[in-house]
Protein backbone atom coordinates (compact mmCIF):
# COMPACT_ATOMS: atom_id res chain seq x y z
CA UNK A 1 0.00 0.00 0.00
CA UNK A 2 1.46 3.55 -0.72
CA UNK A 3 1.28 5.01 2.47
CA UNK A 4 1.63 8.74 1.01
CA UNK A 5 -1.67 8.21 -0.37
CA UNK A 6 -3.66 8.98 2.96
CA UNK A 7 -5.39 12.03 1.04
CA UNK A 8 -7.09 9.80 -1.67
CA UNK A 9 -10.47 7.13 -1.50
CA UNK A 10 -10.62 4.39 -4.04
CA UNK A 11 -14.51 4.37 -5.34
CA UNK A 12 -15.68 1.50 -7.25
CA UNK A 13 -18.16 1.95 -9.73
CA UNK A 14 -20.62 -0.97 -8.68
CA UNK A 15 -24.29 0.11 -9.39
CA UNK A 16 -24.76 -0.03 -13.02
CA UNK A 17 -27.50 -2.26 -14.28
CA UNK A 18 -26.03 -4.29 -16.47
CA UNK A 19 -28.93 -4.86 -19.31
CA UNK A 20 -26.08 -5.99 -21.49
CA UNK A 21 -24.28 -8.34 -19.73
CA UNK A 22 -27.82 -10.27 -18.33
CA UNK A 23 -26.58 -10.14 -14.64
CA UNK A 24 -24.96 -7.78 -12.52
CA UNK A 25 -21.78 -7.48 -14.10
CA UNK A 26 -19.85 -6.48 -11.08
CA UNK A 27 -20.37 -10.35 -9.27
CA UNK A 28 -18.51 -11.55 -12.97
CA UNK A 29 -16.12 -13.82 -12.40
CA UNK A 30 -12.69 -13.31 -13.06
CA UNK A 31 -10.52 -16.44 -12.89
CA UNK A 32 -12.00 -17.12 -9.42
CA UNK A 33 -12.98 -14.06 -7.87
CA UNK A 34 -15.82 -11.29 -9.18
CA UNK A 35 -14.57 -7.80 -11.17
CA UNK A 36 -16.06 -6.22 -8.32
CA UNK A 37 -13.24 -8.23 -5.84
CA UNK A 38 -10.67 -7.87 -8.21
CA UNK A 39 -10.73 -3.56 -8.20
CA UNK A 40 -11.33 -3.54 -4.45
CA UNK A 41 -7.67 -5.48 -4.49
CA UNK A 42 -5.99 -3.27 -6.93
CA UNK A 43 -7.00 -0.29 -5.00
CA UNK A 44 -6.32 -1.34 -1.81
CA UNK A 45 -2.82 -1.57 -2.55
CA UNK A 46 -2.94 2.30 -3.41
CA UNK A 47 -4.66 3.66 -0.62
CA UNK A 48 -6.36 2.28 3.14
CA UNK A 49 -9.89 3.72 2.32
CA UNK A 50 -12.61 2.28 -0.28
CA UNK A 51 -15.69 2.68 -1.07
CA UNK A 52 -18.40 1.09 -3.18
CA UNK A 53 -20.97 3.35 -4.67
CA UNK A 54 -23.43 0.29 -5.43
CA UNK A 55 -26.71 2.57 -6.90
CA UNK A 56 -29.38 0.35 -5.56
CA UNK A 57 -27.59 -3.09 -4.75
CA UNK A 58 -26.62 -4.48 -1.94
CA UNK A 59 -23.45 -6.61 -1.60
CA UNK A 60 -23.42 -8.01 1.64
CA UNK A 61 -20.32 -10.46 1.67
CA UNK A 62 -18.28 -7.25 1.21
CA UNK A 63 -17.13 -5.47 4.24
CA UNK A 64 -16.85 -1.91 2.89
CA UNK A 65 -18.96 1.29 3.30
CA UNK A 66 -21.55 0.60 0.11
CA UNK A 67 -23.04 4.19 -0.61
CA UNK A 68 -26.61 4.21 -2.24
CA UNK A 69 -27.86 6.82 -5.68
CA UNK A 70 -29.05 9.83 -3.85
CA UNK A 71 -30.29 10.50 -6.98
CA UNK A 72 -31.12 6.81 -8.82
CA UNK A 73 -30.91 6.33 -12.12
CA UNK A 74 -28.97 9.02 -13.23
CA UNK A 75 -25.91 6.52 -14.21
CA UNK A 76 -22.67 7.54 -13.01
CA UNK A 77 -22.88 10.46 -12.33
CA UNK A 78 -24.98 10.75 -10.19
CA UNK A 79 -23.00 7.48 -8.79
CA UNK A 80 -19.94 9.67 -8.14
CA UNK A 81 -21.74 12.26 -6.42
CA UNK A 82 -23.26 10.18 -3.76
CA UNK A 83 -19.69 8.99 -3.28
CA UNK A 84 -17.31 12.13 -2.96
CA UNK A 85 -20.13 13.37 -1.12
CA UNK A 86 -19.66 10.46 1.33
CA UNK A 87 -15.89 10.74 0.57
CA UNK A 88 -13.24 12.48 3.55
CA UNK A 89 -10.71 12.78 1.66
CA UNK A 90 -10.20 16.02 -1.32
CA UNK A 91 -9.22 13.55 -3.84
CA UNK A 92 -10.85 10.40 -5.08
CA UNK A 93 -9.78 7.52 -7.67
CA UNK A 94 -12.88 6.49 -8.91
CA UNK A 95 -12.53 3.37 -11.32
CA UNK A 96 -15.46 0.98 -12.93
CA UNK A 97 -15.81 -2.56 -11.89
CA UNK A 98 -15.86 -3.76 -15.20
CA UNK A 99 -12.30 -2.66 -16.23
CA UNK A 100 -10.10 -5.49 -14.90
CA UNK A 101 -7.27 -5.26 -17.05
CA UNK A 102 -6.20 -1.98 -15.69
CA UNK A 103 -2.81 -1.78 -14.14
CA UNK A 104 -1.88 -0.42 -10.54
CA UNK A 105 0.54 1.02 -11.97
CA UNK A 106 -1.76 2.94 -14.62
CA UNK A 107 -3.78 3.81 -11.67
CA UNK A 108 -1.17 5.48 -9.24
CA UNK A 109 0.13 7.47 -12.30
CA UNK A 110 -3.11 8.89 -12.95
CA UNK A 111 -2.93 9.77 -9.21
CA UNK A 112 0.33 11.03 -9.26
CA UNK A 113 -0.61 13.38 -11.78
CA UNK A 114 -4.01 14.32 -10.24
CA UNK A 115 -1.52 15.10 -7.14
CA UNK A 116 0.80 17.66 -9.54
CA UNK A 117 -1.67 19.36 -10.97
CA UNK A 118 -4.69 20.40 -8.50
CA UNK A 119 -7.20 20.17 -11.01
CA UNK A 120 -11.15 18.89 -10.35
CA UNK A 121 -10.60 16.23 -12.82
CA UNK A 122 -8.05 14.46 -13.59
CA UNK A 123 -8.68 12.08 -16.93
CA UNK A 124 -6.87 9.29 -18.82
CA UNK A 125 -7.09 10.30 -22.72
CA UNK A 126 -6.56 6.60 -24.32
CA UNK A 127 -4.11 6.42 -26.90
CA UNK A 128 -7.30 6.51 -29.34
CA UNK A 129 -8.35 9.78 -28.35
CA UNK A 130 -11.24 8.21 -25.65
CA UNK A 131 -11.47 10.25 -22.78
CA UNK A 132 -11.66 7.65 -19.79
CA UNK A 133 -14.33 9.69 -17.31
CA UNK A 134 -14.86 5.90 -15.66
CA UNK A 135 -10.91 5.76 -14.45
CA UNK A 136 -10.03 9.02 -13.49
CA UNK A 137 -9.13 11.40 -10.24
CA UNK A 138 -11.97 14.05 -9.46
CA UNK A 139 -11.71 16.36 -6.49
CA UNK A 140 -14.38 16.76 -3.70
CA UNK A 141 -14.55 20.32 -4.59
CA UNK A 142 -16.38 19.05 -7.94
CA UNK A 143 -19.50 18.69 -6.21
CA UNK A 144 -20.96 21.61 -6.29
CA UNK A 145 -20.90 21.14 -10.57
CA UNK A 146 -22.39 17.79 -10.19
CA UNK A 147 -25.17 18.80 -8.08
CA UNK A 148 -25.68 21.45 -10.72
CA UNK A 149 -26.15 18.89 -13.30
CA UNK A 150 -28.15 16.41 -11.56
CA UNK A 151 -30.88 18.95 -10.75
CA UNK A 152 -31.27 20.09 -13.82
CA UNK A 153 -31.00 16.19 -15.55
CA UNK A 154 -27.77 16.62 -17.32
CA UNK A 155 -25.95 12.99 -16.81
CA UNK A 156 -24.08 12.93 -19.92
CA UNK A 157 -20.17 12.92 -18.09
CA UNK A 158 -18.67 14.70 -20.65
CA UNK A 159 -20.58 17.80 -20.10
CA UNK A 160 -18.77 18.02 -16.93
CA UNK A 161 -15.37 18.65 -18.55
CA UNK A 162 -17.13 22.57 -20.62
CA UNK A 163 -17.26 23.58 -16.82
CA UNK A 164 -14.66 22.16 -14.69
CA UNK A 165 -10.56 22.70 -14.61
CA UNK A 166 -9.51 19.21 -16.05
CA UNK A 167 -5.95 17.93 -16.17
CA UNK A 168 -5.28 15.38 -19.57
CA UNK A 169 -3.28 12.54 -19.07
CA UNK A 170 -2.27 11.41 -22.43
CA UNK A 171 -1.34 7.74 -22.67
CA UNK A 172 -0.06 7.38 -26.27
CA UNK A 173 1.55 4.02 -27.77
CA UNK A 174 4.76 5.52 -26.60
CA UNK A 175 4.11 5.61 -22.96
CA UNK A 176 6.04 3.20 -21.03
CA UNK A 177 2.45 2.35 -19.05
CA UNK A 178 0.63 1.47 -22.37
CA UNK A 179 -1.13 -1.18 -22.73
CA UNK A 180 -3.95 -2.08 -25.74
CA UNK A 181 -6.97 -3.20 -23.61
CA UNK A 182 -6.30 -1.62 -19.95
CA UNK A 183 -9.23 0.72 -20.74
CA UNK A 184 -11.15 -2.13 -22.06
CA UNK A 185 -14.93 -2.06 -20.44
CA UNK A 186 -16.78 -5.60 -20.16
CA UNK A 187 -20.54 -5.29 -20.87
CA UNK A 188 -21.58 -8.56 -22.20
CA UNK A 189 -20.89 -12.01 -22.38
CA UNK A 190 -18.11 -11.49 -25.48
CA UNK A 191 -15.86 -8.79 -23.89
CA UNK A 192 -15.67 -10.76 -20.87
CA UNK A 193 -14.37 -13.92 -22.46
CA UNK A 194 -11.92 -11.69 -24.40
CA UNK A 195 -10.71 -10.22 -20.71
CA UNK A 196 -10.78 -13.45 -18.89
CA UNK A 197 -8.40 -14.61 -21.82
CA UNK A 198 -5.78 -11.38 -21.71
CA UNK A 199 -6.47 -11.59 -18.21
CA UNK A 200 -4.47 -14.90 -17.87
CA UNK A 201 -1.53 -13.86 -20.67
CA UNK A 202 -1.01 -11.02 -18.37
CA UNK A 203 -0.53 -13.31 -15.63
Amino acid sequence: MNLGNANLTGVVLAGGQSRRMGFNKAEAEMHGESMLIRMIDKLQKITPSILISSGTTSYPDIALPQILDEYPQCGPLGGIYSALKASNTSLNLVVSCDMPLVSIAMLEHIVAKAKESKAFITLPVDYDGQLQMMCAVYHRDVLPILQQQLDVNQFKMKNLLDLVATKYVEISKEHPLYCEHAFMNVNNPTNLEEARKLWSSQK
